[in-house]
């Protein structure tokens, strides 16, 4: 998205990200600039940190920022409506989460 907002080329994203990456995903990075697999465009290369992210952090990468139940309710809010028609989706199709 960023990338989009600015006309700036893909090179100079990844740049500005490889000087605030961890020392961890910069490590799990190594074996694509060795056999010269590196991602050419920001997209791409967002995708890969955020794969190594949770491989590498796979507690954290399991939760939800929205989840089934509305913004700012909690204990058995409402829950939410995009929620609810998946849900009735799923009923209708005989499949549970």
């Amino acid at each position: 998205m960023l990338a989009r907002i600015v006309n700036y080329n893909n090179k100079v994203h990844i740049d500005k990200m490889k000087e605030i990456i961890p020392d961890e995903l910069q490590n799990v990075l190594v074996i694509y600039k060795i056999t010269n697999q590196s991602p050419k465009t920001w997209n791409d290369y967002l995708k890969l940190l955020m794969q190594a992210y949770k491989a590498l952090h796979l507690d954290k990468a399991q939760g939800a920022i929205f989840g089934p139940e509305t913004i700012g309710e909690k204990g058995g809010g409402k829950k939410d409506l995009d929620t609810m028609e998946i849900d009735e989706i799923q009923r209708k199709e005989g499949k549970s989460l």
